[in-house]
């Protein structure tokens, strides 16, 4: 795999993130045992001040030793030319660099680290730059018609075509003629300042469009619906002229109302914290950000765990309704064989349950009122396959040209 600069500067940088926060957990579990030697043991009588204060020290010694040398490796790097840093990697690169992303993409940004994925729209491997004349010189056959496909949790833009197959935008261009466009964006921020941030894309596209648009349509795999549905709602807040140009949304196994997986990981991190020698170590606690808003599928910066009453664990989410005037399209994947199959009840498409993906839910105000002839299932397949599946494939093209 050929690694880029910028790469490998982001990954000794994280090696170096990574040794602190191993001093720190041990330092943590440290401290703990001085407390309490034992799980049910009292306190000690007399505090260990002198073992303490020790300790503490060579902590300090331990962290600012790492720090010293991630700065001078950093000021090491600063001093390659910029075309070199900036020259990009393999495709092997890219997609491990989504799945970091994906599990500490909040962190990498919070950071500076060179990992962190900027938001970019991209055609043909490329990333576009949003004015008139870069995107004529990049898009000389642009047509009118545009759509924009959103790839899920630590995937990238080139999720989208698995094993050699033409992709989905492939297929919407040569047999539709519309433009294909891809989002890549780093899947560890929170889904609410994702889809902020792609509404205001989509607007200077629209804006820098080299024909006039006819239409817009957004197809989202996974958290790639949610990022739009997000965008929808801001663009309705700030009256976003490029919403006027949305003719269609299609969700493809997006989880609406949050992953079992995800509800799970929150469930375990919430028992182990009430075990005094588990909390230091709890490396789960360290997912990121977009992963929590998985939970149940948290679509504004109010919906964020823990900025809600009602506990870190409750769903206090608003409504968020699907957009007046669009038509919206969503496809479920299922390991059961038919519908009454207590497989695809129980694991849906192993990430994401059938009755999220279609926007069931139980509260009136969050049940996502869309037609039913709008929702397919799609048997004996797991969440990947919505990716490249010539059934999934068909079924889009026939929503495009209804």
């Amino acid at each position: 795999m050929n690694t880029s600069i910028r790469t490998i500067q982001g990954g000794t940088r994280l090696v170096f993130d990574s040794v602190e926060g191993i001093t720190n957990t041990v330092e943590r579990m440290h401290e703990t045992i001085a407390r309490a030697p034992l799980p049910f043991a009292a306190p000690p009588e007399q505090p260990t001040r002198a073992h303490g204060m020790i300790a503490a020290g060579v902590y300090r010694i331990i962290r600012a030793v790492n720090g010293g040398l991630r700065k001078g490796v950093d000021s090491s790097f600063g001093l390659l030319p910029e075309p070199l840093r900036q020259a990009g990697g393999s495709a092997a690169e890219t997609r491990v660099v989504a799945a970091l992303n994906g599990v500490l993409g909040d962190h990498l940004e919070a950071t500076g680290n060179a990992l962190a994925t900027p938001m970019t729209l991209r055609s043909a491997g490329r990333a576009l730059a949003l004015d008139a004349d870069a995107l004529e010189r990049a898009l000389p056959a642009a047509s009118g018609h545009i759509v924009v496909l959103v790839h899920g949790l630590s995937l990238s833009d080139l999720s989208w075509s698995r094993k050699g197959r033409p992709s989905i935008g492939d297929q919407l261009r040569d047999d539709l003629g519309y433009t294909p466009l891809y989002l890549r964006y780093n899947t560890g921020r929170h889904i609410s300042t994702n889809g902020r941030q792609f509404s205001q894309l989509l607007q200077q596209l629209c804006a820098a469009w080299p024909v006039p648009v006819q239409s817009v349509s957004l197809v989202g795999h996974s958290m790639g619906g949610l990022v739009i549905r997000s965008a929808c709602w801001y663009a309705q807040g700030e009256q976003s002229p490029w919403l006027q140009q949305l003719q269609r949304v299609v969700c493809l196994g997006t989880p609406h109302h949050g992953s079992p997986l995800e509800k799970a990981g929150h469930a375990f991190e919430s028992a182990m914290k009430k075990i005094p020698y588990a909390e230091p170590m709890l490396f789960g606690r360290l997912r990121s950000v977009g992963i929590k808003d998985l939970r149940h599928g948290a679509l504004r910066d109010e919906d964020w765990p823990g900025h809600r009453p009602g506990g870190a664990g409750a769903d206090t989410r608003g409504a968020v309704p699907l957009v007046p005037g669009v038509e919206y399209y969503f496809a479920a994947a299922s390991l059961g064989r038919h519908q009454f199959d207590p497989l695809g009840h129980l694991l849906g498409d192993l990430l994401v349950r059938p009755d999220s993906a279609v926007g069931i839910h139980q509260d009136d105000l969050r049940r996502l009122q869309i037609k039913p002839e709008n929702c397919r299932v799609f048997h004996e397949k797991n969440h990947f396959d919505l990716l490249d599946d010539h059934l999934v494939h068909q079924q889009l093209v026939e929503w495009f040209t209804r």
